[in-house]
């Protein structure tokens, strides 16, 4: 598939299809897990502007031409009612195979023209994703960024060792999310050759006023500023403990940094792309958007090619949790055994990271209501970081799941202060709306649900909870709004869906006993 597709059969000879569209049904599966898809998936691809039957006759015609064009090897094609796949214990893909690395310039199945939008959707996704491999397995890559932590003292004795905290949980807190070595200072000789890509620095400075830190986190090479800010420091012990104010200066430089370091670094770094391709994964994740979420994933795969990191991993387990709870795929059993075995990988991956913990313990919660494992997960995350924003949304999570409602209200509380400053921010009002309601403090989910809808006003599950909240406070007006809205933002909603379907995810709602106002409005 390194250039124009070649198909060869055992003893060499040329098997290669004619037709564009003959083609393009063996490239969508030699290049899909386990080389299966089902029929419509594989008719949507390749007659997208045909109606289903036709599009259905035309597979089976295409098969049937396959088949006999590959001659004795016909039989390596397979197919049944539901799907198409391909042998694999008698396929080797080129592009497939460990190690594989091409440096002539060929493309991805070079030349390939199924004129069809939905096939070109996915070539380019392909195609990009054959790129960043094979610039990540150039020799002489660098892998990981390095980061300068240092720290200057004006007017204090033996405060330093302040700064150094702050300069150094701001890097634990990035490393989380990208591949990276910290270093304790710069030595004073450094010349060009011993340049990091990071400097992070926390000067701190004394005066009648008390204690401030001035922080900044710099790109090196081109130095550029990619995060600066001045922070009041209550006391030492606000900074050994990482109080909120603490945590939210923690959290927010690194998202900060995370977000402008793609476009300060050298793409051909895998650190970079990876970053790049995770970055938007997460913007499309956190829309709960069927087609958003299918491009996430898509997303976080090319990440993983890229740079094997166990967090690229964990999010694509949290993406199918929200395609589980939303109903947004037709197999809810199959998302959930995907959901498991990628928690499974990225433990094995990155069990020893804070935020892996953090996403791996929401799955378990979310889709496999195992509380005390989401517990073990989250104390694990906010002991090994605790200005970590999604561990203690996990650790308030999995403590309302295990029946401590107090504490998973102070919990959630204390992720959404942390990360008041994310664009993501929509992620924690929800959660705390939800929280809010299962331990019956309606008007804290409304104010909640509120901030959630204001920052993501298309977010369902916060449109939702707002539907059941208004109409529980008597506000018919601000209910029968919500319900107009969700039947522009979501297909096939309903009241009485809303209400009655035991299977629609409003189970918080349901378990409270919130639903019964909103039969008002019918």
């Amino acid at each position: 598939m390194a250039g124009p597709l070649r198909l060869a059969g055992p003893d060499g000879a040329c098997l290669t299809p004619q037709g564009a569209k003959h083609q393009g049904v063996i490239a969508l599966l030699a290049l899909s897990p386990e080389m299966q898809r089902p029929r419509r998936w594989i008719e949507d691809k390749l007659w997208s502007t045909f109606g289903p039957e036709q599009a259905s006759a035309n597979l089976r015609q295409a098969l049937s031409k396959l088949r006999r064009a590959l001659g004795d090897q016909g039989d390596i094609l397979r197919a049944d009612r539901g799907s198409v796949s391909l042998d694999r214990a008698r396929v080797q893909v080129d592009v497939l195979e460990a190690g594989f690395c091409i440096d002539d310039g060929h493309d991805l199945l070079e030349g390939l023209d199924v004129r069809d939008p939905e096939f070109e959707d996915w070539l380019r996704a392909e195609r990009s994703r054959f790129e960043a491999r094979t610039e990540a397995a150039r020799p002489g890559m660098p892998r990981g960024l390095l980061m300068h932590c240092r720290t200057d003292t004006y007017g204090m004795g033996a405060g330093r060792v302040l700064g150094d905290i702050l300069a150094n949980r701001i890097g634990e807190n990035i490393a989380e999310q990208v591949r990276a070595w910290r270093r304790a200072g710069r030595p004073v000789e450094a010349g060009d050759e011993d340049r990091g890509d990071l400097e992070i620095t926390c000067d701190l400075l004394e005066t009648e006023g008390g204690l401030n830190a001035f922080i900044k986190v710099l790109h090196e090479p081109s130095g550029r500023i990619l995060y600066s800010k001045l922070q009041e420091i209550d006391s030492a012990d606000a900074v050994i403990r990482s109080d909120e104010g603490i945590s939210a200066v923690i959290f927010e430089a690194a998202d900060r940094v995370l977000g402008r370091l793609p476009l300060a670094m050298d793409n051909a770094r895998p650190e970079a792309r990876a970053t790049a391709l995770a970055r938007l994964a997460l913007y499309r994740m956190f829309t709960f958007q069927p087609e958003a979420l299918r491009e996430a994933d898509s997303l976080l795969c090319q990440a993983i090619d890229v740079d094997r990191n166990g967090i690229y991993t964990a999010w694509r387990s949290l993406v199918r949790t929200m395609q589980m709870i939303e109903l947004l795929e037709p197999d809810g059993q199959a998302l959930n055994e995907e959901a498991q075995e990628l928690n499974r990988v990225a433990l094995e991956l990155a069990g020893d990271n804070p935020l892996v913990q953090a996403v791996v313990s929401q799955v378990r919660v979310m889709s496999f209501a195992d509380a005390a494992g989401g517990i073990d997960l989250a104390d694990q995350s906010v002991e090994r970081n605790p200005a970590g924003g999604f561990g203690w949304l996990a650790l308030s999570g999995a403590r309302m799941l295990g029946g401590d409602p107090r504490e998973a209200l102070a919990a959630s509380t204390r992720a959404r202060a942390i990360a008041r400053y994310s664009p993501f921010k929509h992620w924690w009002d929800l959660y705390h709306c939800i929280v809010s309601v299962a331990c019956n403090q309606p008007q804290m989910a409304i104010e909640a649900g509120e901030s959630a809808a204001r920052s993501a006003p298309a977010l369902r599950p916060a449109q939702r909870h707002l539907l059941a909240l208004y109409a529980l406070d008597g506000q018919i007006d601000k209910a029968r709004a919500v319900a107009e809205k969700l039947s522009k933002i979501e297909p096939g909603f309903s009241l009485d869906r809303f209400i009655n379907d035991d299977s629609y995810p409003v189970r918080t709602l349901r378990t409270k006993g919130m639903l019964d106002p909103i039969r008002g409005l019918l």
